[in-house]
C-alpha cells in the first residue's frame, strides 16, 4: 500500500511541458522542373543556403530558383560532383582567351550564363571580323584552334557530368544518321507533332533536366552550316591533335578519296 501511495504522489508532481511558441521555418514547395531562362538565371548565389526551408515569410523564398529548392540530396550533390570535374579541366587557349568565367558558371550549374558566355567566346575565337558583326560565319570555324574548342567542350562535359558539349552533340548527330530533323528532335530543340523549332533562348532548358546534347546552343534558324562546321571541326575528332589540318593535308585527304580513271 505504501508503494502505491508513493507512485501516486510522484504522478501528481509531474507537470506537462509547455509547447514551444517559437515560429517554425517556412518551407517553399518543391517546384516542377524549370524550363526556359527564368529559372536558371535565379540560381543560388555564392555563399547562399542550398536548403529550401528558412525562417521568415514565404514570399522571401524564390519559387523559381530550382537550384536552391531541390535540397542537398540532388542539387547540392550534383553541384559538388560538377565542381570537382570542372576544376580538373586545364584552361588551354592558343588565342589567349580567358575561360575562367565559363568554368565558374558551369561549376555553379548556371547553364544559362554558361551558354551566353560560350556564344561570346565563339565569336572571339572566330576573329575580329566576327567580333565586329557579333556573329560567326560558318567558314570562320575552320580557323579556330583545336585547343580552344576542346577546352570549351571539356568544361561543358565536366560541368554536366558528360551530358552536354559539342562532342556529345556530334556523337548524337552521327547516331541520327546526320539527319537534321531527327537530330533536332533527339536533342529536344523542336516541340510538338510538327517539330516546331524553338526560336527564343527562353524556350530552351538550362538545367540537368534537359536531355543529353541539349546544350550548348547554336543558332540554326538561318541554316545548319554553322552547326555542321562546328561538329565537323577537328577538335572533336576522336584522335584530335594539337592543330587543325592545313590546306595541303585536306587536299591530300580529298584526293585519296577521289576515284582516278
Amino acid at each position: 500500500m505504501a508503494h502505491i501511495m508513493q507512485q501516486q504522489r510522484l504522478a501528481a508532481g509531474v507537470q506537462q511541458r509547455p509547447r514551444s511558441s517559437a515560429a517554425r521555418p517556412v518551407c517553399a514547395p518543391r517546384p516542377q522542373p524549370a524550363r526556359g531562362g527564368s529559372a536558371s538565371s535565379s540560381g543560388l548565389a555564392a555563399g547562399g543556403s542550398p536548403f529550401a526551408c528558412r525562417a521568415g515569410k514565404l514570399d522571401e523564398v524564390s519559387l523559381f530558383a530550382d537550384s536552391s529548392l531541390l535540397g542537398p540530396s540532388s542539387a547540392s550533390a550534383g553541384a559538388a560532383a560538377a565542381v570537382a570535374g570542372v576544376e580538373s579541366v586545364e584552361l588551354k587557349s592558343k588565342l589567349g582567351l580567358d575561360y575562367a568565367p565559363l568554368a565558374q558558371y558551369l561549376q555553379e550549374g548556371d547553364f544559362r550564363k554558361a551558354d551566353d558566355e560560350t556564344r561570346a567566346l565563339l565569336i572571339k575565337m572566330a576573329g575580329p571580323a566576327a567580333v565586329a558583326r557579333s556573329w560567326v560565319y560558318f567558314t570562320e570555324v575552320k580557323t579556330i584552334p583545336v585547343e580552344d574548342l576542346q577546352t570549351v567542350d571539356a568544361l561543358w562535359r565536366a560541368g554536366s557530368k558528360g551530358k552536354f558539349g559539342y562532342s556529345v552533340q556530334k556523337e548524337l548527330f552521327a547516331q541520327t544518321a546526320r539527319r537534321w530533323p531527327k537530330f533536332f528532335k533527339q536533342i529536344d530543340w523542336t516541340v510538338g507533332e510538327n517539330n516546331i523549332y524553338r526560336k527564343w533562348p527562353a524556350e530552351f532548358i538550362y538545367s540537368k533536366d534537359a536531355v543529353k546534347g541539349h546544350l550548348p546552343l547554336t543558332n540554326a534558324l538561318r541554316g545548319t552550316q554553322l552547326f555542321e562546321a562546328l561538329l565537323g571541326h577537328p577538335a572533336f575528332d576522336k584522335n584530335a591533335g594539337g592543330k587543325a589540318p592545313g590546306i595541303e593535308e585536306r587536299s591530300k585527304a580529298a584526293g585519296a578519296n577521289t576515284l582516278k580513271f
